[in-house]
């Protein structure tokens, strides 16, 4: 479940961030920034390279947590995440939405499913 949660979320972070570049607000709710753009981008690159080792599990839990302390601070200060890129009302809720389902992802998964994934070796 991990390798296949990093691939799905990882190719969306990716074309979320590409299309932050070129259109701000997204689908007309979330508002976009460079800054963000180049984050999201970074998560989903980092997610589909981790997504057929141990480490996807560790890091989907890790985003997970991370955008969730992204939502709170974007709560708390209703403009931007720490002065470092900009949030609206719905971006913060997406990134409630994303950080819970992120982490439940990692959470749940077990590390013997990524292990088990590897072929056994020969004697």
């Amino acid at each position: 479940m991990a390798k296949t949660s990093a691939i799905v979320f990882g190719i969306i972070f990716v074309v979320a961030g590409v299309w932050g570049f070129f259109s701000s607000p997204i689908l007309g709710l979330f508002v976009a920034d460079t800054v963000s753009s180049i984050i999201h981008v970074v998560v989903g690159i980092v997610l589909l390279v981790v997504a057929s080792k141990p480490a996807a599990i560790v890091t989907l839990r890790t985003i997970g947590i991370v955008y969730i302390i992204f939502a709170i601070i974007g709560f708390m200060s209703g403009v931007s995440v720490l002065n470092i890129f900009v949030v609206n009302g719905a971006a913060n809720w997406l990134y409630v939405i994303l950080g819970v389902v992120i982490a439940v992802l990692g959470f749940s998964s077990k590390h013997e499913e990524m292990s088990s994934s590897a072929p056994a070796p020969q004697i």
